[in-house]
């Protein structure tokens, strides 16, 4: 049997408990009573995907190399197809000019070629595709 103690704390726990409660919703509802209208749009978008621009880098495995040494260039490309031919070039008297050397993209959208040059000094050199151009890499040929 329960003493009167008991029923009198139980009782007070659970009126508290409900008070408690009360005040929660109220609390809320008079958040939500406040809370101002959502007025951001959502415009339609488009289902059609941007394509990355296409893209080309290029990288020297050596940045002095003696006189007629194999020099490897590679590189990454995005947007440029498998098989697409890469055209290494060097710069001469202000004009790039193609070089005998050429590659083609791998299925891994990489390249990989060498050349080399018995042009002493430092040899500008970019590779090019039918849709894009890298950056210049510089190599100093010595003898």
């Amino acid at each position: 049997m329960r003493t009167r103690t008991q029923v009198v704390r139980r009782s007070a726990a659970v009126v508290a408990g409900i008070a408690l409660a009360a005040a929660g919703v109220g609390v809320a509802g008079a958040l939500q009573a406040n809370a101002t209208p959502d007025t951001t749009k959502i415009t339609s978008v488009s289902s059609t995907n941007v394509a990355a621009k296409p893209s080309i880098t290029i990288k020297s495995d050596k940045v002095t190399a003696k006189a007629w040494a194999k020099v490897s260039f590679s590189g990454k490309t995005t947007g440029i197809a498998a098989k697409s031919v890469v055209q290494v070039q060097r710069l001469e008297n202000g004009k790039w000019v193609n070089f005998p050397a050429t590659t083609k993209v791998t299925s891994s959208a990489t390249y990989s070629v060498w050349v080399q040059s018995g042009r002493l000094g430092v040899n500008k050199f970019r590779v090019v595709t039918a849709k894009a151009t890298s950056a210049a890499v510089s190599v100093t040929i010595t003898k």
